[in-house]
């Protein structure tokens, strides 16, 4: 029977609900007592803490996914221009094997050009 009641009187002290005491009473431990007023502006500015940082940390969420957007974008930008610039390097650095030989025979027919047209001229004076 004893167990049974300190049993009970254990449960309903770790309760959540609180316990009101009457003028007079005394209360099974010690500390400071709260006016229901108390308790719920107590209650009304942890609830306004909570939700400031849930406010303030979807914010800082957002500003850091924005920011790796950015640096994905900006990644990406520069992965691109230097693709680009390979391939720009890479055509400059590429002769192709007939551009040697082209500019031999380009080389070639306008010194027979200027020989046939200097002797024409010649001729004709």
């Amino acid at each position: 029977m004893f167990l049974l009641t300190l049993l009970l009187l254990t449960k309903s002290a770790y309760s959540d609900e609180g316990v009101p005491l009457k003028k007079g009473e005394k209360a099974p431990f010690n500390g400071t007592l709260l006016s229901p007023d108390a308790v719920a502006q107590i209650i009304a500015k942890t609830d306004e803490e909570v939700g400031k940082c849930k406010i303030d940390a979807e914010l800082d969420k957002k500003l850091k996914e924005a920011e790796l957007t950015g640096c994905l974008e900006k990644s990406q930008g520069l992965e691109a221009l230097r693709a680009d610039q390979i391939a720009f390097l890479e055509k400059q650095v590429y002769q192709p094997k007939w551009k040697p030989s082209a500019i031999y025979i380009t080389g070639v027919l306008s010194g027979i050009g200027v020989v046939y047209l200097t002797t024409k001229i010649v001729e004709q004076q």
